[in-house]
């Protein structure tokens, strides 16, 4: 079968990819090893019960809903309001508002009196940040539409009003080179008070990211049905346009004539032709996996395996014997960190005892989404496949079983802190690891962000300026997009990645 172009992989990247270039009328595949489309938008069903079991809830961030929107399936997703809480011991703290945010932070600075004026440092550095992004946040949507003269004419009485926050924002930026931890850590004197505040995010986050979290909280929505359903209709609109989806296939192989693509090779044998291919999936298993040995350079190469993945994540999905209205806390979706916070160590076989978690609660979006009276909840907690003798590589099958029911039997009881009522109520739990992770989605290491967020472990651009350049590899008309084609990544960086490969494909395709 001949192609326009072949996108490997369709998470949020890929997906977003190919309906760029099918609605361009160009010819395109895209192939997914699992049986549906989705990656890290996944979810699953079980007795009743609706879990995601990758990404929470979804942050517009002025990119996700123009795109639907320009794909002609916004109507398609109903979006509620995804609110996000901060829980503190038995306490839990909305993040709609900046009255709400400086309420949590008074009550940590009651807690922690020694490092009020770092919080108030903190305070000022957010609300900076966050006063700067929202006045950008209008200005992403021309990257789904036509860019004509009169858009930049109605952008120059946007710039006299807001260019002085442009240059604050840009400002910020320097901030993307430096992990949060150490920012609190110049700033805040507790160390236990710097683990809190740092809990919900992955090691060696960016400062610029931690800053900005409560404008990303309150941008978050949740598609009823459930995560899935945003891949699915993306898949389903590819299908309309012309474009093929091909599930239950893994490409194997890249094909290259005198190191330009020509086509891939499939798990059942196919060929399938092309010029031009998108890998939406793992930048590792690409150069180590799928391109003929000796195309890259050995300096390539050694950078690209000395590299390390980012953080993966240990999942708990109850099902609950009592209606969402019963809970002893009535909130959708909590970032929760036990009174007793430790800096993040994965390695210390402690850790789960006391790490901070987010519990997510699909049926109080859309009751639809476990049985009637009962609840379904989700616990995320960090961590990576190094942890835990390797999460199953290292140990037996036997003891992999055991650990991962001890490590959740320890989760459960840092839960149960602020939901005791629920301690004899759940039904089941299955538990997923990072082992779990890599098997559903070829990822190394069950990564759920691609790259290291650390800078000195990293692989791909962390340049904002430069990001057009992050979807290049070495192989002409072989395009990196989503979350392993520039860090630190997310959402956001998958879209735009996305956008950008399919506008050099369409154009070079003419």
């Amino acid at each position: 079968m001949k192609f326009d172009c072949i996108v490997i992989g369709a998470g949020i990247a890929g997906l977003s990819c190919a309906a760029f270039l099918s609605k361009a009328g160009k010819k395109v595949a895209l192939v997914e090893r699992a049986e549906k489309p989705g990656g890290c938008f996944s979810s699953f069903q079980y007795r009743g019960y609706h879990f995601d079991s990758g990404i929470k809830a979804v942050e517009n961030a002025g990119l996700l809903f123009p795109m639907l929107e320009n794909f002609g399936i916004m109507d398609k997703l109903d979006f509620v309001k995804n609110r996000v809480y901060a829980g503190f011991e038995d306490k839990v703290f909305s993040m709609e508002s900046d009255e709400s945010l400086l309420a949590y932070f008074d009550f940590l600075g009651e807690r922690f009196p020694e490092s009020r004026s770092g919080i108030e440092d903190l305070l000022k550095e957010m609300e900076e940040l966050n006063s700067f992004m929202g006045s950008l946040s209008g200005m992403s949507g021309p990257l789904y539409g036509k860019t004509t003269f009169l858009t930049k004419l109605k952008s120059i009485p946007w710039f006299f009003k807001n260019g002085k926050k442009l240059l604050g924002f840009l400002k910020k930026l320097k901030y993307n080179n430096v992990p949060f931890r150490d920012f609190l850590r110049a700033r805040i004197l507790d160390d236990e008070l710097v683990s809190i505040i740092d809990e919900p995010f992955f090691d060696g986050t960016p400062a610029f990211f931690g800053l900005a979290y409560p404008t990303v909280f309150r941008d978050y929505f949740y598609p009823k049905g459930g995560i899935e359903r945003i891949p699915l209709e993306i898949a389903e609109f590819v299908r309309n346009t012309g474009g093929t989806v091909l599930t239950n296939t893994e490409v194997t192989k890249i094909l290259l004539e005198r190191n330009l693509p020509v086509g891939v090779v499939t798990d059942n044998g196919d060929e399938l032709k092309a010029s031009f291919i998108v890998n939406a999936a793992d930048a590792k298993r690409l150069y180590n996996r799928l391109l003929p040995e000796n195309t890259l350079d050995k300096d390539f190469m050694q950078r690209l395996n000395r590299a390390q993945v980012s953080d993966s994540v240990f999942s708990v999905f109850m099902g609950v014997d009592t209606p969402p209205e019963n809970l002893d806390k009535h909130v959708e979706h909590v970032i929760y960190v036990p009174v007793a916070a430790k800096y993040c160590d994965y390695e210390s076989p402690d850790y789960f005892k006391t790490a901070g978690m987010e519990i997510s609660i699909p049926c109080l979006r859309d009751p639809s989404l476990a049985p009637e009276g009962k609840t379904g909840i989700i616990l995320n907690l960090n961590t990576t496949q190094k942890a835990m003798n390797g999460w199953g590589k290292g140990i037996s099958v036997e003891e992999y079983e055991r650990t991962k029911e001890e490590v959740a039997d320890d989760v459960m009881a840092n839960f149960f802190r602020p939901y005791p009522s629920l301690r004899e109520k759940v039904e089941f739990r299955i538990v997923a690891t990072p082992f779990t992770m890599e098997e559903k989605t070829l990822n190394s290491g069950g990564s759920i962000t691609g790259w290291n967020y650390h800078p000195s472990e990293t692989f791909p651009l962390r340049d904002f300026m430069k990001m057009k350049k992050s979807i290049n590899t070495p192989v002409k008309n072989l395009f990196q997009v989503g979350q392993w084609s520039f860090d630190p990544a997310g959402l956001p960086v998958c879209l735009i990645t996305a956008k950008l490969a399919a506008d050099r494909v369409e154009k070079a395709l003419g």
